[in-house]
């Protein structure tokens, strides 16, 4: 297991919002604060929402399942981080400034905690998802739709998986490896991703 790493000297700020059980609708507002935005193609969250700083998850006070904000339409949630060997660890994603050569603007430091995204309530039904990130460590969580829990290296999940096809383009860099996951050629409604030592940017879904 993953010790946690410490992402100094940022102040650990809770988002004020709303719980709300696994499968429910987050509490929250689009990235220009006037609610969701039905045209916006392709609809994406860059962690752009929350305030830099800002932590998700359990030194949030936050439950598994509660929603966290809602950017361009798309919820954001937090959920569970199954581990190889059984069990489970509910931890924190924490917002912080893209690294050099990684994103841009503000990214999410995923340590031991899983991030869920909604796509029921944009004005259309994506057929593609693409999210970048990178992995300094440990293993990673994926789930597609309805499927169930993978665990183990994100890009060596199978293919198709949640009734998408699943591609990565990916590289070594140092300490870890980085690059871009797709899931394609059906309806993806809900995406549920997350690692140890993991950053997420660029969540966006496709018409």
């Amino acid at each position: 297991m993953k010790t946690v790493r410490n992402i100094a000297p940022l102040a650990a700020l809770a988002l004020a919002l709303a719980a709300c059980a696994d499968g429910g609708g987050p509490t929250g507002v689009s990235a220009d604060g006037a609610g969701p935005s039905a045209a916006l193609v392709p609809a994406c969250v860059e962690f752009n929402v929350p305030p830099l700083g800002a932590v998700l998850g359990s030194p949030a006070g936050h439950v598994p399942g509660q929603g966290v904000f809602v950017e361009n339409g798309i919820k954001v949630s937090v959920h569970k981080f199954g581990w190889i060997g059984g069990g489970s660890a509910f931890n924190r994603a924490d917002i912080v400034p893209a690294p050099a050569g990684f994103g841009a603007g503000k990214v999410a430091w995923v340590n031991n905690i899983n991030l869920g995204f909604d796509f029921s309530g944009l004005s259309f039904v994506p057929t593609t998802v693409k999210f970048e990130w990178r992995d300094l460590g440990g293993y990673e969580n994926l789930r597609v739709n309805s499927s169930g829990l993978y665990i183990g290296e994100l890009t060596a999940a199978p293919s198709p998986f949640g009734g998408v096809n699943v591609a990565h383009a990916w590289g070594f860099i140092p300490g870890g490896k980085q690059g871009s996951t797709s899931l394609s050629g059906g309806p993806v409604k809900g995406l549920i991703v997350g690692g140890q030592e993991f950053y997420l940017d660029n969540v966006c879904a496709y018409p």
